[in-house]
């Protein structure tokens, strides 16, 4: 196992497709790894080995098609371009009837703008289906909440592709909760300021509690709202922790929950991309049946939605990676930071930039105390750490 993993760096070094070295390719605790005795070595390579599911994933990711360019961490290549010029195209189609729509909305519909919204959604459509016929699968439409009732949409996050897929292919008018950067790009921002969408800014809790306000405002007035639960996007794909907020904004509008799960736009525009780097293929919607908020507390609805989004993700998307108690059990006893330099696992990802070769975060939860340094697993078990 440890000649399999020292053969891995070498064939990342000399193979010109991977474009990196690889001490690049590793991670600077990757290579520690490898120096390591061959037992310890054997233990972390056999490890990710074992746990490497079939197929191409964000963990194991498809090479960014050539030819491409880092633009600073994030990477460009031709489908970059085309989709750039696609949504230009998309644009000037969609922004006269924008303005046609903004003002039929400010006159009549003022609350739900929604001839905003049914812009918005052929615009998105559009750019997907000129995006090399990529098509998005809607999966349990039955589940939807009747057409006018409001409801909170939970899906997972992991691309900014999820955004093109919901408001294309969701037949639904839906508002968002974004980030207030996204509402600040040129054109795009520009027309969801003017289709009522809600800005956060993350660090501000004044924001916060303003967007807390407008969002049940949203809600009340007929409006269908999309949050992310996860806050942001995933970096590898694996479904996150929700936070509560969402499901608090659902009790006080008296709204349902409606989760949804959705797949395989990582592979088209993962975390690390400036833009979409290939086709979107065999991109899925899997709506969930609606939960109710009423007399219920907010956490308990959270954790059911969160279980239902769960449920309609792949494996490999649906757990963290290296769930298995007894291998972080044996990686702690054995090689105490081992876990992070399991990032050798990663032969390629997607992208070329920097952060995307960062270890996966520390794990939360009972996990954490697995992959703390000796001293801290001595200190916790009652034994004396220069003993030990």
């Amino acid at each position: 196992a440890a000649a399999v993993g020292v053969a891995a760096a070498l064939l990342c070094a000399a193979c010109p497709a991977y474009g990196f070295s690889a001490r690049a390719a590793l991670g600077p605790t990757a290579v520690r790894v490898l120096r390591r005795p061959p037992l310890v070595t054997a233990v972390a390579v056999a490890a990710a080995a074992v746990a490497m599911p079939d197929g191409p994933t964000p963990q194991h990711p498809l090479p960014a098609p050539w030819p491409y360019v880092t633009v600073g961490s994030k990477v460009v290549n031709l489908y970059s371009v085309v989709f750039l010029a696609v949504n230009i195209i998309g644009l000037c189609v969609a922004y006269p009837l924008l303005a046609v729509a903004y003002t039929f909305s400010f006159l009549f519909d003022r609350k739900r703008r929604r001839a905003m919204d049914a812009v918005v959604a052929l615009w998105a459509r559009l750019c997907l289906t000129l995006f090399f016929f990529s098509r998005v699968r809607v999966e349990g439409v039955e589940n939807l909440p009747p057409r006018g009732q409001a409801a909170l949409y939970t899906p997972n996050h992991c691309s900014f592709l999820d955004i093109f897929s919901l408001s294309g292919f969701l037949p639904r008018p839906l508002k968002y909760v974004s980030k207030v950067e996204i509402l600040r790009i040129p054109l795009i921002g520009w027309a969801m300021q003017l289709a009522g969408h809600i800005a956060l800014r993350r660090t501000d809790r004044r924001s916060q509690l303003a967007t807390f306000r407008d969002s049940v405002e949203c809600l009340k007035n007929g409006n269908n709202l999309v949050t992310f639960a996860e806050g942001t996007r995933s970096p590898t794909g694996v479904l996150g922790e929700f936070k509560a907020g969402p499901f608090k904004i659902a009790s006080f509008a008296g709204v349902p929950v409606v989760p949804i799960s959705i797949v395989n736009t990582q592979f088209a525009m993962p975390v690390v991309s400036m833009f979409p780097i290939r086709r979107a293929w065999n991109v899925r919607i899997v709506i969930h049946p609606p939960i109710s908020t009423a007399g219920r507390d907010s956490n308990d609805v959270c954790a059911e939605a969160r279980a239902a989004v769960n449920s309609g993700l792949p494996e490999w998307m649906a757990h963290e990676f290296f769930e298995t108690p007894r291998l972080w059990e044996m990686l702690a006893s054995v090689a105490p930071n081992a876990a992070s330099g399991l990032w050798l696992r990663t032969p390629l990802v997607a992208s070329r930039g920097p952060r995307a070769m960062r270890p996966p975060a520390r794990p939360t939860g009972s996990k954490s105390d697995l992959v703390a340094s000796p001293g801290e697993i001595a200190k916790k078990s009652g034994e004396n750490p220069s003993e030990k």
